[in-house]
């Protein structure tokens, strides 16, 4: 008879994660790049990890109540909510999308102004006042949920440019170039304009000790190749 293995129950981790933000949150399959990302981290301190996705803007007061050891996305200044916040270990950095044919140069944001732009949604909201005032009176500018749909404007012509996570596109531009029946409209050149500050997000713990396990361990897979390995295997 085989012996029976029990883990400790120290060994898990539990973590709050974000709802479904393909390629950086899948919850539906429970996987996604900061998923991985985190389980190799902690993998390196023999520790598993399981994650319960929420709302992100119920993840202090649910981290609190409920007694989870940490949230996977934060920024730097909610460590006053007594979290001990790790290092930065994914950054989120917003571009603007364009195909080459269309030789457009773009330095700033107000060289998008007389544009057909395609954005994901409350881009206004959060790309800051700049942003806000180069499309507040534009007509030719659009917000959607469905970034699928945003590729496929680009791709077919119908906007000038499309402005979303560059993870998020190359991840759907991989899964769309995958499927026999796109004839080849998204094998075009594009051009991606940086004109966005990237946004890099730490990992918040209940004590000091799991934060510096996971610090040690994103170092380790960084250093050993593993890091980026998980990373492209979502843009390829």
């Amino acid at each position: 008879m085989q012996p029976v293995v029990v883990c400790a129950q120290e060994s898990y981790i539990e973590l709050l994660a974000g709802l479904s933000k393909p390629p950086f949150v899948m919850a539906e399959e429970d996987k996604g790049m900061q998923i991985e990302i985190i389980e190799a981290a902690f993998a390196k301190s023999n520790k598993f990890v399981r994650f319960t996705y929420l709302p992100m803007n119920r993840h202090l007061d649910v981290f609190h109540s409920r007694g989870f050891d940490g949230i996977i996305t934060l920024e730097s200044h909610e460590k006053e909510w007594g979290i001990s916040l790790s290092q930065p270990y994914i950054i989120y950095q917003n571009v603007v999308v364009t195909l080459t044919d269309s030789n457009l140069k773009l330095n700033d944001i107000n060289d998008l102004a007389n544009l057909k732009v395609a954005a994901f949604q409350n881009a206004t909201r959060f790309l800051g006042e700049s942003y806000n005032t180069v499309f507040k009176h534009s007509d030719n500018y659009t917000e959607l949920a469905d970034q699928q749909s945003q590729i496929g404007l680009l791709f077919s012509g119908r906007v000038d440019a499309v402005i979303l996570d560059v993870n998020i596109f190359k991840h759907l531009l991989a899964i769309k170039r995958q499927e026999k029946s796109n004839a080849g409209i998204y094998n075009k050149a594009y051009e991606i304009h940086f004109l966005f500050t990237p946004r890099a997000y730490t990992a918040g713990f209940k004590n000091k000790e799991l934060s510096q396990q996971f610090d040690h361990g994103i170092k380790a897979i960084m250093a050993d190749g593993s890091y980026q390995q998980i990373i492209d295997s979502y843009l390829q």
